[in-house]
């Protein structure tokens, strides 16, 4: 199923402003100029160099595209683009700082737009030039070469779950019993790229515990998985609903769906 006429015109949106954003970090990842500091971002984390000219990057094709956006950005917070809003967009312009500021190629840039009616998710690695994307009941998929829908894993055994996985000082015991039980554990540094590894099958899993999760790192990616035939949840295996504050910050698990209990179980053995 293709996109619907709307969702295809925000989507050619979004192509231009992830072309943008890729070719303003690709000549300052990996060099020194890239993590200094700029000013603390509307989500309380430092900004880095790299971080501010993935945001105006992005910005730069929505004040020429006629349309009115309502932004709700990591570095600026929530503006107003245009005229008359009729679109409200959570954008991550550069999901995984840390690996473009030392030269680790993972790094995306997540998009989320919606008018009420019309919701398109967007996800770009930026380094490989894939394009993710997803609007509700017509699938998800990747663009690359070709165009082509993605589907969650088949895996049907913790023993051969491939995930990747987070979490932090004090709490690593939440971790230990899946690291325990699955055949590999890997941590990548950007959350939306790796929902979209959920949803096209490369990862069984991804599970973030840090409680620290943005709703813009990550609104994108959790249609992605679950247009893909998988399901998200919180650390309680509660439906994640998340609003538009910046300051909300969560736990999340990612999965095919197939062993999403056991998972969430083998989690709530660990210390809280």
């Amino acid at each position: 199923m293709s996109l619907s006429a709307v969702a295809g015109k925000l989507k050619s949106l979004c192509d231009s402003m992830s072309a943008n954003v890729a070719s303003a970090v690709s000549s300052i990842a990996g060099t020194s100029g890239a993590g200094s500091h700029i000013k603390i971002g509307a989500d309380g984390t430092p900004t880095k160099a790299i971080d501010q000219i993935a945001e105006e990057a992005a910005l730069a094709p929505l004040r020429d595209c006629g349309s009115g956006f309502r932004v709700l950005s990591e570095e600026m917070g929530e503006s107003v683009i245009g005229k008359d809003p009729a679109y409200f967009m959570h954008l991550d312009p550069l999901d995984g700082t840390f690996n473009a500021i030392h030269g680790i190629p993972f790094y995306a840039i997540s998009i989320f737009i919606s008018d009420g009616t019309t919701h398109l998710a967007y996800v770009r690695d930026l380094v490989r030039g894939t394009r993710y994307y997803a609007e509700p009941g017509g699938g998800a998929y990747r663009e690359d070469s070709s165009v082509d829908p993605i589907k969650v894993s088949g895996t049907a055994r913790l023993s051969d779950f491939s995930i990747s996985a987070y979490t932090m000082r004090p709490r690593t015991s939440r971790i230990v019993g899946v690291g325990d039980v699955v055949r590999r554990m890997r941590n990548l540094g950007a959350a939306s790229l790796e929902l979209c590894y959920v949803a096209d099958g490369r990862l069984d899993a991804f599970i973030d515990l840090r409680g620290s999760l943005r709703v813009v790192d990550v609104i994108a990616g959790i249609l992605m998985v679950e247009e893909a035939g998988g399901m998200v949840t919180d650390s309680r295996g509660e439906k994640l609903h998340l609003s538009r504050s910046m300051w909300e910050r969560t736990d999340l698990i990612a999965s095919n769906g197939l062993m999403h209990r056991e998972i969430l179980e083998l989690i709530e053995g660990g210390t809280h």
